[in-house]
């Protein structure tokens, strides 16, 4: 059983203890103490260190009997928290060890046992007992998806007579740059993956087979398209890094596309890579000559890392592989080696560091590049990296509510502001605790903290929208609401965090969010970049149509359904490792899933794996079940009832 781990933290001694001091000794996990320490400090909330005393109650290391449960048989223990500041001279107290472990665990048993503890009201579970109202529909996802697909075609054909490349355009002023953008690749494989539907892929597969036809250059480096002036310039700044990144995604899906993804791949090795530094350049002429000498990691470096190692895993290439592993070394080199943190940007050639901060995005991208290495490949070597740059991230970004955005390597605060891309860095870490709890139990804790603070409590909230950068009081800093910074990347941490606490306001703040954000940013041809979040009106920042809002937005599938808190539905596979949710690098990367797969036309779902018995719940009505291939009955309609163990599910809905 799961608990709700919201409760009041009181010391009380009476009596004579129950609990045996060695079994206290030896079962209260050392991460507990710490965040006794850390919450009399001030440097985690009380919802984060209450959570380490539901632990000791969930592992029965406190034996409590008969504790009130809700009519579904479940403990929940109420969320709200107050806990008098006089308490944390007893945690701290227990933290420099001058009480007892016995004495901590029999004051909780005392607790609970006189209902200081609160549970949770019976009206407040069948709140989260019925999620669904707080899901975001199928239907709305597709039809809000296609409609910048469609925006984009129309647009085109408007100025055109084709539409392959899509050209940049300008919402306030009514005109185009002479810049065209492959959106339709990006876009087609994200509208076949979550609606099944062919002739999206196709279309793709025609964007793909054009640039392999027309636009790669004898080099292997993939032409700039300039659809008005029509016009190749060898010296302009190329790069095949994002490109790249998109074919690999086209080929994961459509193995026709291996070979291109090879070539491009090829040519990043042969040109875009300093062999003496192992540092990638940030753009290179058409025949490969370094045309931008430096690498930043939070930007193009990290998307040049992701590109080469999807080419692995189309290919088996290793040569992509090892390149990658040798750059992330030959970066991590130039950290500072008293504090283990990384510049963002250095210069490709010399190494000489030129932007000393980190953004706190950026820590969560470096992360998550690292993270996925290590999923394909289990190697000890990046594991011990990730170790020490997530020791160092959890020392020198957190404030005592919030990351900071701009740390210098060397520890010291540049912008303490809070920036509204901390989804990132909280989502990295939950998945970095993932592989070890123990480890990381306060890598998670300060992400869940910050999380609540920016997102949940609105910090960095108005109208609805997540503003670009606000400072710690809350006022602007940048008034922004950025469908780059902020849309993409708080899904994922709503999910986890519902799931790990079973609190429905982290679904239905987000729903809120996605919902404000379709409407603010929603323009004739698809979505603006950006507008001012207090008046709503375009501001220059953002007046950009945004082309690839439709992986922005279909990456909200995965808030289309929810497991219950012991249920497992794996989004995505990377070598031996599952992760329960879709794989997102860089901020503006819509994600990948490979372990689903929708049909929209047949309104069915087809899981490859689902583990444990528990409940998965639909926005829509059930209208069938298929597990491991055999009819299934055992649902009840919008939510799936699944087995123990491992198994597939097809779901199809009632259209």
């Amino acid at each position: 059983m799961k608990f709700i781990l919201f409760f009041v933290f009181v010391f009380f001694f009476v009596g004579i203890l129950a609990i045996p001091a060695s079994l206290a000794q030896d079962a209260i996990p050392s991460w507990i103490k710490n965040n006794a320490g850390w919450w009399a400090d001030d440097k985690i909330d009380d919802f984060t260190f209450a959570q380490g005393i539901g632990f000791l109650i969930k592992n029965k290391i406190i034996q409590i009997d008969d504790l009130p449960t809700t009519p579904d048989g479940e403990i929940a223990i109420e969320k709200d928290i107050a806990i008098p500041s006089w308490i944390k001279n007893n945690a701290g107290w227990w933290a420099n060890n001058i009480i007892t472990d016995s004495d901590f665990l029999y004051g909780i048993k005392f607790l609970v046992e006189n209902n200081i503890i609160k549970f949770q009201s019976d009206l407040a579970f069948e709140e989260a007992k019925n999620v669904e109202k707080h899901l975001l529909d199928w239907d709305t996802v597709v039809n809000d998806s296609l409609y910048a697909y469609d925006g984009s075609i129309k647009l085109q054909k408007k100025f055109f007579d084709y539409a392959n490349y899509i050209t940049s355009y300008n919402v306030a002023k009514d005109a185009f740059y002479d810049y065209g953008e492959a959106s339709i690749l990006n876009s087609g494989v994200w509208l076949y993956q979550i609606t099944g539907n062919e002739s999206f892929l196709q279309n793709a597969g025609d964007l793909a087979d054009y640039i392999e036809k027309d636009y790669v250059y004898n080099s292997g480096i993939v032409i700039n398209a300039h659809p008005l002036s029509n016009y190749v310039e060898i010296t302009e700044q190329h790069t095949n890094q994002e490109i790249l990144s998109d074919v690999a995604k086209l080929a994961l899906v459509d193995s026709n596309y291996t070979q291109l993804t090879k070539t491009l791949a090829d040519a990043v090795i042969e040109h875009e890579i300093n062999h003496q530094t192992d540092l990638l350049y940030s753009w290179v002429t058409l025949d490969g000559k370094p045309s931008g000498p430096t690498m930043d990691m939070s930007y193009g470096g990290s998307v040049g890392l992701v590109s080469l190692l999807l080419a692995y895993e189309v290919t088996s290439d290793t040569t992509y592989l090892d390149q990658v592993k040798r750059t992330i070394l030959a970066y991590w080199e130039l950290r500072d080696k008293d504090t283990n943190l990384i510049p963002s940007k250095v210069n490709t050639d010399t190494g000489i560091v030129e932007d000393s901060f980190m953004q706190q995005y950026g820590a969560g991208i470096f992360l998550k590049v690292l993270l996925y290495y290590y999923y394909l490949t289990e190697d000890v070597e990046i594991y011990k990296i990730i170790e020490d740059y997530t020791d160092a991230v959890v020392d020198y970004y957190w404030d005592g509510k919030t990351w900071n955005y701009r740390v210098n390597y060397d520890g010291t605060v540049r912008s303490d502001i809070i920036e509204a891309n901390y989804g990132k860095l909280d989502d990295a870490l939950f998945l970095v605790y993932d592989l070890d709890p123990t480890r990381f139990q306060k890598a998670y804790d300060l992400a869940k903290s910050d999380y609540d603070f920016s997102f949940q409590d609105k910090i960095t909230m108005t109208n609805g929208l997540a503003i670009h950068a606000v400072k710690d009081d809350g006022s602007p800093a940048s008034r922004e609401s950025m469908m780059t910074y902020a849309f993409i990347i708080n899904q994922n941490p709503a999910v986890r965090l519902y799931q790990d606490t079973l609190d429905p306001e982290y679904i239905e703040d987000v729903k809120a969010f996605y919902e404000k954000v379709i409407s603010h940013h929603k323009r004739e041809y698809g979505y603006i970049w950006g507008i001012d979040a207090y008046t709503l009106e375009d501001t220059p920042l953002g007046i950009t149509l945004n082309q690839y809002a439709v992986g922005m937005i279909g990456n909200k599938i995965n808030l289309s359904f929810i497991p219950s808190d012991n249920v497992k539905i794996v989004w995505t596979k990377i070598g031996n490792f599952e992760i329960a949710e879709p794989f997102m690098v860089h901020f503006n990367d819509p994600g990948r899933f490979n372990a689903i797969k929708f049909d929209y036309n047949e309104k069915s779902i087809f899981f490859e794996t689902i583990e444990n018995s528990g409940t998965v719940t639909f926005s829509g009505a059930i209208k069938s079940v298929l597990v491991d291939g055999k009819n299934f009955s055992n649902f009840n309609e919008k939510t799936l009832n699944t087995l123990e163990g491992k198994h597939s599910y097809k779901v199809t809905l009632i259209d």
